[in-house]
This record gives C-alpha cells, sequence and structure tokens, in this order.
C-alpha cells in the first residue's frame, strides 16, 4: 500500500507542475493577444489583372496554390508568381542517395546462407554414447 501511495503522490506533482505550466502559458498568450496591432483598412484600389500562366504549369496547379493560398491567409493574401525549380536535383544529391541505396542492397554471395558458422574446438567424435551412457552401453 504504502508503494501504491508513493506513485500516486509522484503523479499528483507531476500533473500539479503541469497544470501550473499550462497556467503560466495561458497568461503569457494573452499578454500578447492583446498588443496585437489593429490592421487599418486598405484602401480600395482597382484590382490588379492576374498574370498569364507560366509556361510548363498546368493551370489546375496554379488554381491549388491559389485555393491554398486564400485558405491559409482567410483570403488576405495574393499569388504573385509560381516558377518551377530549374532542376530536379543536384547530382551530388543523386549520388548520394544511390550509394546509400547500394549500400542496403542483399549480396548474396558474400557469406554461406545460414546462421554463423563457427568450427568447434575440437573434433566431434565418429561413434557417440547411446542416451548419456559410456561406451560400454
Amino acid at each position: 500500500m504504502q508503494h501504491i501511495l508513493f506513485i500516486l503522490g509522484g503523479f499528483t506533482v507531476v500533473m500539479g507542475i503541469l497544470a501550473l505550466l499550462y497556467g503560466v502559458m495561458a497568461l503569457i498568450g494573452r499578454a500578447f493577444v492583446g498588443r496585437g496591432q489593429q490592421p487599418a483598412p486598405a484602401p480600395a484600389a482597382r484590382p490588379a489583372a492576374a498574370p498569364a500562366a507560366p509556361p510548363g504549369i498546368p493551370p489546375h496547379h496554379l488554381a491549388a496554390i491559389a485555393a491554398a493560398v486564400a485558405a491559409v491567409t482567410g483570403g488576405r493574401g495574393r499569388v504573385l508568381r509560381v516558377t518551377a525549380p530549374p532542376h530536379k536535383a543536384t547530382s551530388w544529391a543523386l549520388h548520394g542517395r544511390s550509394e546509400q541505396f547500394a549500400s542496403h542492397r542483399v549480396r548474396w554471395d558474400w557469406a554461406v546462407p545460414g546462421p554463423p558458422h563457427i568450427e568447434p574446438p575440437h573434433p566431434i567424435p565418429a561413434a557417440l554414447p547411446a542416451h548419456g551412457k559410456g561406451p560400454e552401453a
């Protein structure tokens, strides 16, 4: 019973400290929420013409990117440019990947299949005793 009370006491201490940390973080969060700057209303400007789709990027990709930006920014964001990287990967990165993958390849001709083969310290006798009895059995 003493061990259970010790465990419950430790559990209570840990939960109390976690609750205290949660309370401190909540107070700090509330202090910073009140300090946010109120955005000034943007002057009504004419909307800019949408740029033409860059070559090589499908229109449905552009639509997905614009939808993601609108979802994340609450409709306040604007996609200015979408470009594809000029290369897929550098040659040293490709070489490193090929070396990594090659190091994990199973090489069947390295050793005899099965468990590790260890030579016994002495040769096994040709005639073994029957059921633990000596040679006289």
